[in-house]
């Protein structure tokens, strides 16, 4: 179903798959992806599933197309990055909520409807999701050099830029569609740091993130390579910050008013 058709039955879901040479890992993602939401229809509402091909070169886009037609497909004509495919699905999605989810879906669904009632029913603005720690290590196969980088970037992140959030980068978060709308309509990173850009930019504008606790299902599988992707996050938030002191990002409109403002 296309995304205009959705709009006209009012959505109340969307999920947003980034994707990139994603074809080992999508079609049981998609499908788990599939069985969860429509298992728990009466609890999440009519929900639409959008993934975004960032430029693929393997069989991404001819599954999503072939044995998925049901699940919107947008697709990037080159690679340009984690952060700017989730932003187009983002901006392209019509439900009232919206989530986005890895492509290897390692965490369990079950975070998703925990997260909807935060936004739904308590209102918040932004959930999150938080790894456990000790999960994660027998689950997660790290090297000893991905492991110290890992650390040394969040310690910067949680001390300097986004304070007292060290998982800044997990893979599943939501937000109300408002919230989502300025945040990827205002945010400028297109690599993985973008988590950070949108966290830092919700802390600005003073709206309500919430924690919840993700369990690892499966092996989180990370395609940050140290060489290529962690020295440009780095340079990301750094330049974050400078556009942000500069006046680049415009605040949030105040949702009680016509005027502009910080957002409370």
């Amino acid at each position: 179903m296309i995304l205009a058709e959705k709009a006209a039955m009012k959505v109340d879901v969307s999920i947003v798959v980034p994707a990139y040479n994603a074809a080992s890992t999508l079609r049981n993602a998609l499908s788990k992806l599939h069985e969860y939401t429509t298992a728990n229809r009466e609890a999440l509402g009519l929900v639409e599933l959008i993934v975004v091909d960032d430029g693929s070169t393997d069989r991404t886009a001819e599954i999503v197309r072939n044995e998925f037609p049901f699940v919107a497909l947008i697709r990037h004509d080159r690679n340009r990055g984690k952060g700017a495919a989730v932003r187009t699905g983002m901006l392209a999605a019509q439900g009232r909520f919206r989530f986005f989810t890895d492509a290897d879906m390692p965490f369990d669904l079950a975070a998703l409807a925990t997260m909807l009632k935060y936004l739904r029913d308590k209102e918040l603005d932004i959930c999150i999701g938080s790894r456990n720690r000790e999960q994660l290590k027998p689950l997660t196969k790290r090297t000893w050099m991905r492991r110290v980088t890992s650390r040394v970037f969040t310690a910067f992140v949680s001390r300097v830029v986004v304070t007292g959030i060290r998982d800044t980068q997990c893979g599943m978060k939501g937000f109300r569609a408002d919230v989502a709308e300025y945040l990827f309509g205002t945010s400028k990173v297109d690599d993985f740091a973008f988590d950070v850009e949108i966290l830092y930019l919700a802390f600005r504008n003073d709206l309500d993130v919430k924690r919840v606790p993700v369990r690892l299902v499966a092996e989180d599988v990370s395609s940050v390579s140290l060489l290529k992707h962690v020295i440009p996050m780095v340079t990301s938030v750094v330049l974050l910050l400078l556009r942000y002191n500069l006046g680049y990002y415009p605040m949030m409109p105040d949702r009680n008013s016509d005027e502009p403002g910080a957002c409370g």
